[in-house]
């Protein structure tokens, strides 16, 4: 009886042991696939939190500092002028679906407005960047919009700043305002 024993514990798992296991790996592995592919998403989302940021910052400089015209005068506080989409809207998939960034260039970011925020990608990006600007003193506004195609499925996922001046005469932004965060 125990040769028996022994004969069973040395011939390896059976097939129900070996089911048991792979069923416990499937179960794991649908739990864990789509919370990571969720987490790769939401990672994407960084860059325009951070960029947002930088452009809030930038347009605080701008602001605070003064600006001349070309006869020396004092010009009134204002925040750089509008800019559309940088690079241009659906340049970004344009290879294929696997790589939705947007390749760097510097010829786009290479502009008065960006360069008065002091805000330029360098990198390959995932998002456009758009700014527009009105008003001037107290009534100086300003919105900063990152938008982009994280899957290249055309629904875009968008950021959003919103800029005034308080009473102080201070730059406060509200936001990021946040639509479809990882599409």
């Amino acid at each position: 009886m125990i040769s028996k024993l022994r004969k069973r514990m040395s011939g390896g798992f059976t097939l129900i042991e070996l089911m048991i296991v792979v069923a416990i790996i499937g179960i794991l592995a649908a739990v864990a696939i789509p919370a990571f592919v969720k987490y790769l998403r939401k990672s994407k989302t960084v860059e325009a939190t951070e960029g947002l940021d930088k452009v809030k910052s930038g347009a605080k400089s701008y602001f605070q500092a003064d600006h001349y015209d070309s006869a020396g005068n004092l010009l009134a506080k204002q925040f750089p002028v509008t800019k559309t989409a940088t690079p241009g809207t659906g340049t970004c998939c344009t290879i294929d679906a696997t790589t939705p960034k947007c390749q760097p260039n510097a010829t786009a970011w290479n502009d008065d407005t960006w360069r008065a925020l002091q805000f330029q990608q360098t990198e390959p990006h995932y998002y456009t960047w758009a700014w527009t600007a009105s008003g001037a003193n107290k009534t100086a506004a300003f919105t900063a919009l990152a938008a982009g195609d994280l899957d290249c499925d055309t629904t875009t996922s968008s950021y959003k700043l919103i800029g005034s001046i308080d009473s102080e005469f201070g730059v406060v932004g509200k936001g990021p305002i946040i639509e479809k965060e990882i599409e």
